[in-house]
């Protein structure tokens, strides 16, 4: 008799989980899991912003040469390479000029850097624009320049992958970026 008093408070005694509770955990960790993937790998939004800054930049470089004295400095254009980009004045691509951005995002030597940005270019490029606002691919002087002969596009791509990939365009004659 004694013992049947002891088997049943051994199995009384009820220990672990049930299978409801275990359901709950599994479907709250899978939701977990899922916000925490999607928004470590979205590098589309990044992209996009990148490419948005950079065309703003674009239109900045076109406005100041529209608006600079044409005898002093007849060019303005923007200069870059996968790092980094930045605007200068004049032929010499080497008169870096700071662009209105974030002090987050600005390099001790006045340049964008794009790392900080989470963003490449995928190669370098040089754009200069005159003060019609005309874009050139190559400019020396007023009497040796050489006019863009088709859109040209930049590419700019997530930090750490290479895709996605947003062209930014510049149209020929206009200077129009889209």
């Amino acid at each position: 008799m004694i013992t049947g008093v002891i088997v049943r408070k051994i199995f009384k005694e009820e220990n672990g989980f049930t299978l409801l509770e275990i359901i709950t955990v599994l479907v709250l960790t899978g939701i977990l899991a899922a916000i925490i993937i999607s928004r470590s790998f979205n590098y589309d939004a990044e992209v996009r912003v990148g490419a948005d800054v950079l065309k703003s930049h674009l239109r900045y470089a076109q406005t100041m040469a529209m608006n600079s004295n044409s005898d002093i400095y007849p060019v303005w254009g923007i200069n870059g390479n996968a790092g980094s980009y930045w605007l200068f004045q004049g032929t010499d691509t080497a008169n870096i000029i700071r662009l209105p951005e974030d002090e987050q995002f600005i390099n001790a030597d006045r340049t964008i850097n794009l790392e900080a940005k989470k963003i490449k270019l995928a190669g370098n490029f040089t754009i200069y624009f005159d003060t019609r606002g005309v874009p050139y691919s190559a400019y020396t002087s007023a009497a040796t320049n050489t006019p863009l002969a088709a859109n040209m596009a930049i590419n700019v791509q997530p930090l750490h992958a290479a895709t996605p990939e947003i062209a930014v365009t510049v149209a020929p004659l206009t200077g129009y970026v889209p």
